[in-house]
């Protein structure tokens, strides 16, 4: 048998009555972590990318209320300063590290542990992998109030082990990202919406079956990041549906915050922009590209921030726990997704 894979340009949502007297008084805060003990003004994470998130990305989302998750290709004495500055202005609710799953990365954790670090990202491209699971139970054996993220993952039984091995969220996404070229190169992945719908009704079916999650605590939320694919604040809005965050690389790709110098080409200014993949030799399954300089991290986060709110609003939601109650989607063709934009006007 073969499924259908659909992602976001494939739906949309069906709006619905709604009591909502202002946009502006939805609630888009987010509770994460073990025990749901951190929350966050908004639900949109910075990818943990080597030219997304470095001190000074983490720097302006710890000052917006959200989470950073530092990328990890960087030496490990500048990721140390890098962290022990952070948690020091901005507190640990903040700041979370990307680790691997080599003996190194473990020797990291201790450090990092140390310095107040208590949520961790296990970074790597299959996320459904002894390995994985085996760096999870280490992290949760290292401290039992670490929050620890894990992936990634495109299936809900990839994150059904996860979570069983202690995880506190996965990550879900496998090639959906504008850099990567897994789907490609390794012929595996599944569009994004389906792999989040799929992780989330077997997050349903493990809270509703007991047996199914015997060995989890009730600490343990088993929460769920969307990871790539983000194109503009309605595929924030679908992924919110399934998703507790979201993780946006290339939207904020190119904003005066990411790491990197600013590249004049004819005229234009350019900055880079490299998948993970990319910084590792024996791997091939993204790209390095360069993307038009933006303006500030806060600008584009608060245009995304507008569009969610307005979703929420033509959902009849008035927070994001409200967004995952049963939404209703339709299968649009190619011709309505053409209708979906502008068309048929020369844009000014």
């Amino acid at each position: 048998m073969i499924r259908e894979g659909l992602t976001y340009d494939d739906v949309l949502l069906v709006p619905q009555h709604s009591t909502v007297k202002s946009r502006s008084k939805i609630d888009i805060s987010v509770r994460f972590g073990r025990g749901h003990k951190y929350q966050y003004q908004h639900p949109i994470i910075p990818a943990n990318m080597k030219t997304i998130t470095g001190k000074e990305m983490a720097e302006v989302v710890a000052q917006s209320g959200g989470l950073a998750i530092l990328h990890r290709f960087m030496p490990v004495e500048e990721q140390l300063q890098t962290v022990e500055y952070l948690v020091n202005h901005y507190g640990s609710k903040h700041v979370a590290v990307s680790v691997g799953v080599q003996n190194s990365d473990k020797t990291n954790i201790r450090k990092f542990i140390d310095l107040g670090v208590d949520i961790f990202c296990i970074d790597i491209a299959h996320g459904d992998s002894q390995h994985c699971e085996e760096m999870v139970a280490f992290i949760a054996d290292a401290d039992k109030h670490n929050t620890i993220i894990a992936g990634n993952v495109a299936t809900g039984r990839g994150a059904e082990r996860l979570w069983k091995a202690g995880a506190t969220a996965v990550k879900v996404g496998v090639g959906p990202g504008s850099l990567c070229t897994t789907r490609i190169e390794t012929g595996n992945g599944v569009p994004q919406l389906t792999a989040l719908m799929d992780v989330a009704q077997s997050r349903q079916e493990m809270l509703a079956n007991p047996y199914k999650s015997f060995n989890l605590l009730a600490d343990k939320p088993m929460q769920i990041i969307a990871d790539g694919g983000i194109k503009n604040a309605g595929d924030v809005v679908k992924a919110l549906c399934f998703a507790d965050m979201v993780m946006v690389g290339n939207l904020f790709a190119g904003c005066v915050e990411t790491p990197g110098q600013v590249l004049s080409i004819n005229g234009q200014s350019f900055k880079e922009y490299v998948g993970s993949s990319t910084h590792k030799t024996n791997h091939v399954e993204g790209v390095a590209a360069i993307v038009s300089a933006k303006g500030r991290f806060q600008d584009v986060l608060t245009k995304l921030l507008e569009g969610l709110r307005s979703g929420c609003s033509y959902q009849g939601a008035n927070n994001l726990v409200e967004l995952r109650d049963n939404p209703e989607f339709i299968r649009i063709t190619n011709a309505g997704l053409r209708e979906s934009h502008p068309h048929d006007v020369i844009l000014k």
